[in-house]
């Protein structure tokens, strides 16, 4: 996101270019950014404008003019903006800055490059160690996919690759909102990670470094005890809505700096850290729906044994009255007759097995001698 910045008296001020196009001028009700005080700028008096990935400025036909890098602006052209370009309309004096102004490129870090970029910027090294280091915690990542302990993983392999001293591991439950899932390493009683860090994090899409949270310009909002902390890296963990968390690293107060290649490393795991998430998350719905899909099947398919039974228990019951009734007269006239003793007993079983089938909560099997499956009824 890049930045207009100026001073007035003492006192930097910063405007975060959102806008597009970005009015510049006296008006407030016509600018995005006004300053309505100061006469030698017209009401409207100049623009931003997006020009694919960059932007550019023209100057509104304005009384005083406006200079780019001391250069006066002829309208309605526009000029391509590059970071670091001066801007003045009238007496108000800008810088224009690609990202957050006052970043030195060490000591406050964000929006480094790709880790092989970074890589490519120390020729005489290897970084076959980091490397193989960066391999090992994917693949560590990896395996724990199926795993209810993935974010915990993530946060330890995190700490491991950069030697931090604690960790966090936070989840964005709404805007401004943040709920530490994991914590590992000690530190002051209470402490968490600083809430301004994770709401620049999240409100410009960036991961940062900062060696000196006391003196970082991005963290002003800070209170005492978050500006009095050590090294830090944060990066956010996004899926296809934006931010959804953040892995949140520190070193004590005075530890050694972490580095642009160490933030390029976080950048680089975390990114690939988010793909395992959604990976394991799609899988888990997938796992889910299949189990929900099997126990809907069973269901209706105990649902059709248990109307089959209501039926078949209505169809036999009678005959089987009758048959019953009709034993019961015989072994009164032969007593001695034991197969219609087997007969009633047969008949009760029937009884029983249709009385089971209509109460059956669940329905298991067994193997026949055929190979087939049949409904285990006792």
């Amino acid at each position: 996101m890049p930045y207009l910045s100026w001073m007035e008296g003492n006192q930097p001020f910063r405007h975060a270019v959102v806008e597009d196009p970005c009015v510049l001028g006296r008006d407030p009700m016509a600018c995005a950014l006004a300053r309505p005080a100061l006469d030698t700028v017209s009401p409207v008096h100049a623009a931003l404008s997006r020009a694919g990935d960059g932007w550019q400025v023209k100057d509104l036909g304005s009384a005083g003019g406006t200079t780019l890098n001391g250069i006066p602006l002829k309208p309605p052209s526009s000029q391509p903006l590059r970071d670091g370009d001066e801007l003045v309309l009238g007496t108000w004096r800008l810088t224009f800055t690609a990202g957050f102004p006052g970043l030195d490129g060490t000591t406050f870090v964000e929006r480094v490059g790709d880790l092989f970029d970074e890589l490519r910027a120390h020729p005489g090294r290897t970084f076959l160690a980091e490397l193989r280091q960066l391999y090992a915690a994917t693949e560590r990542l990896l395996g724990e996919v199926d795993s209810g302990a993935l974010e915990r993983v993530m946060l330890e392999e995190c700490l491991r690759l950069l030697a931090g001293d604690r960790g966090f591991f936070v989840r964005r439950q709404e805007p401004g909102t943040w709920h530490s899932i994991h914590q590992l390493g000690a530190g002051p009683e209470g402490t968490g990670p600083a809430q301004v860090v994770l709401d620049y994090v999240a409100r410009e899409q960036t991961a940062i470094l900062s060696n000196h949270p006391g003196a970082d310009p991005r963290l002003e909002a800070a209170s005492p005890l978050e500006r009095g902390r050590g090294p830090l890296l944060c990066a956010a963990l996004a899926d296809a809505g934006g931010m959804e968390a953040a892995i949140y690293l520190e070193r004590e107060s005075g530890g050694q700096p972490f580095s642009r290649l160490d933030l390029a490393t976080l950048q680089a795991y975390v990114r690939r850290g988010s793909l395992v998430l959604r990976q394991a998350r799609l899988g888990r719905a997938l796992r889910q729906a299949d189990q929900q899909r099997v126990e809907a099947l069973a269901t209706e398919r105990l649902e059709s044994l248990r109307q089959l039974a209501g039926t078949l228990k209505h169809e036999i019951n009678n005959p089987l009255a009758v048959i019953s009734m009709q034993v019961e007269m015989l072994q009164r006239k032969y007593p001695e007759e034991a197969k219609l003793a087997k007969i009633g007993e047969m008949a009760d079983r029937i009884k029983v097995l249709l009385q089971g089938l209509q109460q059956m909560r669940e329905t298991p099997t067994e193997g026949y001698a055929d190979g087939s499956s049949i409904l285990k009824l006792e």
